[in-house]
């Protein structure tokens, strides 16, 4: 008899105390939703520019001879990106990219190719919400790291400059949405773009500025707002 009195007595209490089933809405368990950029980002990026090259031959016994110097006058010519990357969220995306960028002048030609990682981050987000400006969300810094090789020759018979180790870039580009396509949306905008290709024996340093083109292939909260 007194069993059954304190069962009845635990079993309410236990239903009372009893933690609730997990929602999809609460805490840890509640969907992410992104405003901006979400999926896979597919993109380019391509405009003029200016570029200044030196060094020697990749040949050990050249290195460091002032006679197989060379050293380029400013270069014009065009750089260009492509990129696949992933948006992990309104404010980061990160994936692998190639740029091929080639300049020259009537006497002097430089090319150059790099492979290697691009991060773009989107650090105004936050500020574009509280002060109601969209567009400050769609400013990005990003940098860029990898393997490059790249060649410096006067035109005519003489021995180029050229080498393959290390490319680092930096820019700031500006993106503006577009219109929807594919179950995603289109954007493009200006950039402006720093890069340096450098080796032992050869280096470029280079200034573009141009048009990133962009695809993001997620649903967005941004996207059914239009």
């Amino acid at each position: 008899m007194h069993r059954l009195r304190l069962a009845s007595l635990l079993i309410p209490a236990a239903l009372v105390f009893a933690p609730s089933p997990a929602r999809a809405e609460d805490g840890p368990y509640r969907p992410v939703e992104t405003n901006r950029r979400n999926g896979v980002v597919l993109g380019a990026s391509g405009g003029v520019g200016f570029a200044g090259a030196s060094g020697y031959p990749n040949n050990a016994k050249l290195i460091g001879d002032p006679a197989y110097y060379s050293e380029s006058p400013l270069l014009v010519g065009w750089s260009s990106s492509w990129f696949l990357m992933g948006a992990l969220s309104d404010y980061v995306s990160v994936g692998p990219l190639l740029n091929i960028a080639t300049f020259d002048t009537p006497s002097w030609k430089s090319t150059g190719w790099a492979l290697g990682f691009r991060g773009e981050v989107f650090p105004l987000v936050g500020v574009a919400r509280k002060v109601g400006v969209d567009w400050l969300a769609d400013t990005a810094a990003y940098g860029q790291v990898g393997f490059g090789t790249t060649e410096l020759r006067a035109k005519g018979p003489y021995p180029s400059a050229d080498g393959a180790q290390s490319f680092v870039g930096l820019g700031v580009h500006q993106e503006f949405r577009l219109f929807r396509m594919l179950g995603g949306h289109a954007a493009a905008g200006p950039h402006i773009e720093y890069d340096v290709i450098r080796s032992e024996p050869a280096e470029r340093h280079w200034l573009t500025v141009g048009l990133r083109l962009a695809w993001y292939g997620g649903h967005t909260t941004g996207d059914r707002s239009r």
